[in-house]
């Protein structure tokens, strides 16, 4: 039978002294680590943005349409101003391009997530500082 005390089931009051020699850092820069990388939600935009991007889809899909409806018009033989056609079709493009390559990467800055990762990244920096 092991001596009172030694048993690991055994419990004794806890000393009063301090240990100021114990230092949690490492510890709390573990946890939000572990934080950062389990706790992520999905991008959502604000509710009065959050509409943005089906109407923007929707002018895509239409210009798209135009464009091919334009250029079909183009092809056949009786077509009047035929340079004026041509350059709304090629405006209409251009239009279509912008907006492929500019709406997704203008609306991600305005989303809630890209923000909380934002919040995460100055954290981190404000962390190694003190560490």
């Amino acid at each position: 039978m092991p001596a009172k005390g030694e048993s690991p089931y055994s419990t004794k009051f806890a000393s009063p002294d301090i240990d100021h020699d114990l230092d949690p850092s490492s510890q709390m820069k573990k946890y939000k680590k572990e934080e950062r990388e389990t706790h992520a939600g999905p991008n959502a935009l604000p509710y009065e943005m959050q509409n943005l991007p089906t109407y923007f889809g929707q002018m895509v899909d239409s210009g798209m349409q135009a464009a091919k409806t334009i250029e079909d018009i183009l092809k056949t033989k009786d077509v009047k101003n035929k340079k004026e056609l041509l350059k709304l079709k090629k405006n209409t493009e251009k239009m279509v391009l912008y907006l492929m390559q500019n709406v997704d990467y203008v609306l991600e800055k305005y989303t809630i997530g890209a923000k909380h990762v934002m919040d995460d990244i100055e954290d981190e920096k404000m962390e190694d500082e003190l560490y």
